[in-house]
This record gives structure tokens, sequence and C-alpha cells, in this order.
């Protein structure tokens, strides 16, 4: 684990399973989009003490966030090697990105933020081939 605000100016977050104990490791840059991969990190945005992490990156100025309400299981999760791609891309929406990286549409998932932001629309970070187009040039 990063000691305390060790993290400074983080834009893009994807970690593991510190269940219900968010880690404040983080300065997060204004636009930052994050994930945890753990169970139930949505199980409530307004309980007072609670500590999941969907909740808690929020209040600490993550503008975008997932997350599960129940126990989802690893395979619903948005792969990360797809998720962050597609989104430093700037081509599409959050919502557009969520749905292309997940394996499975999952009831106890939820996205939390703006489902048409677009952090780098006006300045693509990376030049991404999506997997249809890999399969196009393989064959």
């Amino acid at each position: 684990m990063f000691p305390e605000k060790s993290c400074p100016d983080a834009a893009l977050y994807v970690g593991w399973y510190s269940l219900a104990r968010y880690v404040d490791s983080f300065e997060w840059k204004k636009g930052a989009v994050g994930f945890h991969i753990a169970s139930s990190e949505a199980s409530t945005l307004e309980q007072q003490d609670s500590q999941v992490w969907c909740k808690r990156l929020i209040e600490e100025g993550v503008a975008a966030t997932l997350g599960p309400v129940e126990e989802p299981y690893l395979s619903s999760f948005p792969l990360p090697d797809v998720f962050f791609p597609l989104l430093m891309e700037g081509k599409l929406t959050l919502l557009e990105v969520y749905f292309k990286s997940i394996p499975h549409i999952s009831w106890r998932m939820i996205l939390i933020g703006d489902p048409l932001y677009t952090p780098f629309k006006n300045n693509p970070e990376i030049e991404f081939a999506s997997p249809e187009q890999k399969d196009e040039d393989d064959t």
C-alpha cells in the first residue's frame, strides 16, 4: 500500500481488494476516474462513517467511479486493460467505455458519474486499436 497522500495528481486508478477500507493515499486531479475491484464497494453512498471505495472516491474528488452494490464476482468488473485505454483514447463517453469493457451485464454493478463524460476528448492520451479493429487486422 502507498502511504497516506503519497500519490499526488492521480488521474486514473484501479485497485484491488482493501474491502470497505478506503486508503487515503491519493490527491486526485480534477476529473479523475477510478474504481476498486472488491465486493459491495457501492453498497452505500450516504452512510456517514462508511469507508466503501465508491463513496470515499467521490468524496475525495474523483469525477467518476463504478462498483458493486452486492457480491458481483470478479467476472462482472470492467476489464481495466480495456476500460482505461478506451477512456484515454477520447472517442467514447464514460458510459460507452463502461459497456465496451464489461464482460457481461451485471445487475449488481453501478456506474457513478456523468454518463457523457469524456475526459480525454480534447487531449487524447493514446491511440488504441479496438478489439474489433484488431480482429479485422488479423484477417
